[in-house]
């Protein structure tokens, strides 16, 4: 490895509405490695009638040089050849956005808190939405209100945050609250029953044992591989155990010899539902993207992540 880059998307917990792209670097130096994060923007986003406090950037993806990036309420779209707008898509029912998976013939963008999953064209256009949870329900919920999208839209039952496309070609869509992940095809469950509330939820090779595997994260610092024809367990990292301080766990990349990893610096917001899931002197928490090398003799590397401004860590995505 001489030089891997990567863009990072998050927000932050200061109670601002700004959110970050950033850039991590993965060099090879000496023997080892070094990571640094380089700071690409911070911005509010565009509309301040729909800014919200502590919401920012969340999950992102890359297609055809361009990336795109939810904020709580609009999906953006940036060049990669200087990281200005270049397209923004909107919609009345936009609420509590986690992720966008940018694919060639259109978008499909995880509406946690109206708990759906959309699927846009290019052009902005809704083709399909796909509530998950009653058609009541929904109604009830988005009727008397004066805008959604600026609304606090909690209870979610499903908390959807992450969606992939399986090598198959099935569509995988992770559930935090279930705890597990579905097969939009028809339904089934596409994961075993995990321990913690997972995010992420995508097949990727797995060098050391030449296979595909299911990778996630959970929330209270696991990243978990497992076979995803039988969902038998195939290897299990805890970041605590590594060394890494605790924090909200999100945000993987998995490459040849090890991943890269995300955590947040747990606040009083969110500590009480950490701590129902990992036990861990919080002190110590900060915000970090983690290299973790496969290899159990080699060291682990972090770089911290604008700390001073308590940031989140959401997507970690390779730059080809």
């Amino acid at each position: 490895m001489k030089k891997k880059e990567f863009i990072v998307t998050g927000g932050f917990l200061d109670n601002s509405s700004e959110g970050y792209i950033g850039k991590i670097i993965l060099a090879q130096l000496g023997e080892g490695l070094s990571i640094n994060f380089e700071l690409i923007k911070i911005m509010e986003p565009p509309d301040e009638n729909l800014r919200i406090k502590n919401k920012g950037f969340s999950g992102a993806s890359i297609n055809k040089n361009k990336l795109w990036v939810c904020t709580a309420n609009q999906v953006l779209a940036f060049s990669l050849d200087d990281f200005e707008i270049e397209q923004t898509i909107n919609d009345p029912l936009f609420n509590d956005l986690h992720y966008v998976l940018a694919e060639d013939d259109g978008l499909h963008v995880v509406n946690t808190g109206l708990e759906s999953l959309d699927y846009f064209d290019y052009d902005g256009k809704l083709k399909l939405r796909t509530l998950l949870t009653s058609d009541k329900r929904t109604e009830f919920r988005t009727r008397s209100v004066p805008d959604f999208r600026i609304i606090d839209s909690n209870p979610h039952f499903m908390h959807a945050n992450y969606c992939s496309r399986h090598p198959d070609g099935q569509l995988l869509l992770t559930f935090l609250r279930q705890r597990r992940i579905v097969n939009t095809t028809d339904w089934s469950w596409g994961s075993p029953l995990y321990s913690a509330p997972p995010h992420e939820g995508f097949v990727e090779y797995f060098h050391p044992v030449k296979k595909d595997c299911l990778w996630i994260t959970t929330v209270p610092g696991e990243v978990i591989a497992c076979d995803p024809s039988t969902y038998k367990e195939v290897a299990r990292w805890s970041l605590i155990e590594k060394g890494i301080p605790p924090g909200w766990t999100r945000g993987l990349c998995i490459l040849e010899k090890g991943f890269l990893v995300g955590t947040t610096k747990i606040t009083t917001s969110n500590a009480d539902y950490y701590s129902d899931w990992g036990k861990a002197d919080l002190g110590t928490s900060h915000s970090c993207v983690s290299y973790i090398p496969f290899e159990s003799t080699q060291s682990k590397i972090s770089c911290k992540i604008l700390n001073q401004r308590i940031a989140k860590v959401f997507s970690i995505i390779p730059l080809h």
